[in-house]
């Protein structure tokens, strides 16, 4: 079952720090293929797991504030 669709507006991770706008231009066997909206890519595209997606830009925020409290105390 595909969490995204051609179209999509997801929030990508990078790092655990960064948070980059993006849109799903292919979805496929549990990859999806990205466009950043800064356009860093070019007209091409980079190809992620799904699992490091996200729907809204809250739901990528609280990954980045878990991963930062996590190492916080290492």
């Amino acid at each position: 079952m595909k969490r995204f669709n051609e179209g999509d507006i997801v929030y990508f991770v990078s790092s655990f720090i960064f948070i980059k706008k993006a849109t799903v231009i292919r979805n496929a066997s549990g990859f999806c293929t990205i466009r950043f909206e800064d356009g860093n890519c070019g007209t091409s595209g980079t190809r992620v797991r799904e699992s490091k997606l996200y729907h809204t830009e809250e739901e990528a925020k609280n990954v980045v504030e878990q991963h930062q409290n996590a190492n916080k105390w290492r």
